[in-house]
């Protein structure tokens, strides 16, 4: 016989031996692995401590090694005359991109490998964007922290060019670093930048020299891009479509005098806008407003635009709710449906068809945000695609050929891409031009202003700008913060209206000369003269002629375009 509690107790001891076996192991595997790990961060920390410091010591003194060989080099060109011209000159097929002057007022960027100063923020004091942006001219992101900003402004109090990095915070404010002091200004600078210039005579000589330095002798360069170092050449010129003329302006005002309104739509916008189809099957769509100002910021922009040759404008044509007008008189119901109130003021301008949405080129873009000869320069030569990173293999030394940038061949006539990319930047120079004139805020500079919360909307469609896919005609659509209401918020977005003009310094040449003409004449009274010919008695009698106040603004930012041309001409002229 066997005891049953012996047996069990047996077996529970050979149970205990084996478990402790097994934690005896467990435990030893746990020690080897947390050794490794050990062992491995320690390799990983000397392998960076090595690349972090004893690679950029062989690179300086390969850099040093190169500067003397290139000083030794350049002493012994200097000796031996013109043998040491031809050993300095760059390898064939070696092209470096043309290079800005350096002017407080055009971008002359960092470079990616430039490192930038460090910056102490001021914590306690958070600042709105209408207080960081304040008489900026130009914005550079760093490419790091997208959150990050390095601002150039004009002090108008001390006359310095002035320069400060700010950061966003979460809530949409900004910390704003110490000023440091670049440069005094020009005296064109101070008349443009403060606005107030020491004597009034000063601006009224600055802008006589631009209406009356008409250029001699034209000088095109040899593709026909840029005349005269500021105006697009005539290749530019004759390649941009056609656009709307005043000739198919004129047709439209008189279709709708003898047109009929089959039905409504909705569409066209805003929740008020309505799409009119016509008994013969034309399309077009009607701006309706409760306030009369909005009405006619959009139907003067369009007047304005028809002033300087700008044809990147829609017909329009002002109308009155009349139920007893041949125009309205089928749509009665349509109308009340819309909840449109009789004689309120319509602006009805042309459907355009086959649009898509237009983005903002590269050159107006945050990181760069400047057009000049030598950017246009860059384009057709293929120099202003990004450089390539730099391997590890390259900062080491072990690829010592380096690759040459391609560009055009000299002579080789410029290619379509390139041709439509500056047919593009053509229209857009008008855009900028046509909306700082008429302080527009619903387009680019919707983008600028919502650029502090959202870094990356410079990069999404324009606001209101679209793109005919048949013939890359850029079509500005609605204006009607012009003139009126974008005047009201000066004080508030005058930084984002002058920021892309600060920094454009290629226009077109007609643009231009219409802006003379208009300073010499009365530009308020030519706008009255194309409203009063355009509408009829009932029309004036609920929609006003533009503001004298508006006016007078609108003459003094004139003023300021044509100070921006002469700034560019004084920089750019024979370089």
């Amino acid at each position: 016989m066997f005891d049953v509690r012996t047996v069990e107790a047996g077996g529970s001891c050979d149970q205990d031996r084996d478990s402790d076996t097994m934690s005896i192991t467990a435990r030893r595997r746990r020690a080897f692995q947390r050794q490794a790990c050990l062992l491995s961060v320690m390799a990983a920390f000397s392998l960076g401590l090595a690349l972090g410091v004893f690679v950029p010591l062989i690179g300086m003194s390969q850099a040093g090694v190169a500067a003397n060989a290139k000083g030794a080099a350049g002493s012994g060109s200097s000796s031996s005359g013109s043998a040491g011209d031809g050993d300095s000159s760059p390898r064939y097929g070696e092209h470096l991109p043309h290079k800005l002057p350096h002017f407080p007022t055009i971008d002359d960027l960092r470079g990616k490998d430039s490192p930038y100063s460090s910056v102490s923020f001021i914590a306690e004091e958070k600042l709105k964007a209408e207080d960081v942006f304040r008489h900026a001219f130009h914005i550079d992101q760093r490419d790091a922290d997208k959150d990050t900003m390095v601002i150039k402004k004009f002090d108008p109090e001390d006359r310095y060019i002035k320069e400060y990095t700010v950061r966003r915070t979460p809530d949409g404010l900004f910390h704003k670093g110490p000023e440091k002091k670049l440069s005094q200004p020009s005296i064109i600078e101070q008349i443009l930048s403060s606005g107030k210039p020491e004597e009034e005579g000063q601006v009224r000589a600055m802008v006589e020299i631009v209406g009356h330095n008409n250029e001699a002798e034209d000088s095109e360069d040899s593709d026909g891009v840029i005349l005269n170092d500021i105006y697009w050449g005539s290749a530019v010129e004759n390649a941009l479509p056609k656009g709307f003329d005043k000739r198919q302006s004129e047709a439209w005002t008189r279709y709708l005098q003898n047109a009929e309104v089959d039905h409504l739509e909705v569409g066209c916008g805003r929740m008020q806008n309505r799409m009119v189809v016509f008994r013969d099957g034309t399309r077009a769509c009607a701006r309706y407003r409760q306030n009369t100002d909005q009405i006619q910021g959009e139907l003067f922009s369009f007047y304005l635009g028809q002033l300087l040759n700008i044809t990147n404008l829609a017909p329009s044509a002002a109308s009155i709710i009349d139920m007893e007008t041949k125009l309205w008189s089928s749509v009665t119901d349509d109308i009340s449906n819309s909840q449109w109130k009789s004689t309120k003021p319509v602006v009805i301008t042309k459907w355009i068809g086959n649009l898509e949405p237009a983005g903002i080129p590269k050159p107006f873009q945050p990181l760069e945000r400047h057009l000049n000869k030598l950017d246009v320069k860059n384009i057709t030569e293929g120099l202003d695609q990004p450089k390539p990173t730099k391997g590890l293999l390259d900062r080491l030394g072990a690829t010592p050929i380096p690759e040459l940038q391609p560009i055009r061949p000299p002579g080789a006539p410029i290619g379509e891409p390139v041709l439509k990319r500056l047919v593009e930047l053509a229209q857009w120079s008008d855009l900028i031009v046509f909306d700082y004139l008429i302080a527009n805020l619903d387009r680019v500079v919707n983008n600028l202003y919502n650029f502090q919360w959202n870094a990356d909307i410079m990069a999404a469609p324009a606001h209101n700008l679209a793109r005919q896919t048949d013939s890359q005609l850029l079509v500005f659509l609605d204006n009607e913060s012009g003139l009126l209401h974008g005047y009201r918020l000066l004080k508030k977005y005058e930084a984002y209206h002058g920021l892309l003009l600060d920094n454009l310094c290629v226009f077109r040449r007609s643009t231009i000369a219409a802006l003379r003409d208009l300073r010499d004449a009365n530009v308020g009274q030519r706008l009255n003269e194309l409203f009063e010919g355009t509408t009829n008695a009932k029309i004036r009698d609920v929609l006003p002629p533009l503001p004298e106040k508006s006016v007078k603004i609108l003459v003094d930012r004139i003023d300021r375009v044509l100070g921006q041309v002469q700034k560019c001409r004084e920089i750019f002229s024979n370089r």
